[in-house]
């Protein structure tokens, strides 16, 4: 049975159960005069989403905007199969993804190169949706809702260049998508996401940065769950970025990338030690978080290496 709970006046989340774990992945029905759900999820857990929109009292088909953080297919790849149950519905998505969700092609035959078969039996299938029904953005638009709830896209890069936020006002509450990482344990664990290829440490801090003056009061997460602790978490992330690279850059200087690479896994494995007690979220991270984080970062250095 799904599990949804009212995070903020009109805002639900729903457990999507991600990958068939709990509490790991959030998707988000904002129930005004018109209706948006933040994420979709993939498409595996599509059947979940469907069920608590139902459970909460709103039909699909009334929902008029699917809002896609960024296109990585754990928050974007079920837009095409949620679509067939919304026909009223746009889906909102970064400029430079939007094209991705209209021919998934390259999307998905790069995650299958970087994460493997595995990975997309994870995801699922990933269905296109038609170019009329994508609304490409850039940051600054303002879609309204009702009267007392106006979304404001905020322009996100560092964990992907397509990345974004959403600002509410009606809660003075800001979905983040990955922007700012991942909050586990009821918020005991709060770690950013460096996946390559197109983690930027220098976009990541500066998103951070911007994120901090906006002065929200809530942060709904993407994964998992909503936290009041908005200037903790926003410095926590940047504080954690700034520290992994202290360790990589000087592991890099002392044996080259091959112990920074070590280093910084022995770190992660430090920082995650508490989700122990969630035996599959556990698993999951530290199989699979930990390694995309490593890739993600020495990517990065090998590209500045070059440049």
């Amino acid at each position: 049975m799904v599990d949804i709970k009212e995070v903020a006046e009109n805002i639900y989340l729903i457990d999507n159960r991600l990958y068939g774990i709990p509490k790991w992945g959030s998707v988000y029905l904002i129930n005004e005069s018109k209706k948006a759900l933040i994420d979709a999820g993939p498409t595996t857990s599509v059947a979940t989403v469907l069920e608590g929109i139902k459970k909460i009292g709103v039909e699909a088909g009334d929902i008029n905007y699917v809002m896609v953080t960024h296109i990585h297919l754990d928050h974007a790849g079920g837009a095409g199969v949620l679509l067939e149950s919304m026909p009223q519905a746009q889906v909102v998505v970064h400029h430079k993804g939007a094209r991705h969700l209209v021919d998934p092609t390259r999307l998905v035959s790069s995650v299958a190169e970087t994460q493997g078969e595995k990975a997309m039996r994870m995801f699922g299938q990933v269905a296109p949706i038609a170019e009329e029904r994508v609304k490409p953005v850039s940051g600054g638009e303002v879609i309204d809702l009702s009267e007392k709830q106006a979304l404001r896209i905020v322009a996100a890069p560092g964990h992907a260049s397509h990345e974004l936020c959403i600002y509410e006002s009606r809660n003075n509450g800001l979905f983040s998508g990955d922007a700012i990482g991942i909050s586990v344990l009821e918020n005991e664990v709060v770690l950013p996401v460096t996946p390559e290829p197109s983690f930027d440490l220098e976009q990541y801090l500066d998103t951070l940065e911007r994120l901090m003056a906006l002065g929200a009061s809530r942060i709904y997460f993407a994964h998992f769950d909503a936290s009041g602790k908005v200037q903790e978490n926003l410095e926590l992330a940047r504080n954690k970025l700034q520290a992994w690279d202290k360790i990589i850059a000087r592991a890099i200087a002392e044996g080259g990338l091959e112990r920074a690479a070590e280093e910084f896994r022995a770190q992660l494995l430090r920082e995650l030690e508490p989700v122990r007690k969630r035996k599959s979220l556990y698993k999951y991270l530290t199989d699979g978080i930990i390694a995309m984080n490593v890739a993600g970062f020495i990517k990065y250095y090998q590209g500045k290496s070059k440049s």
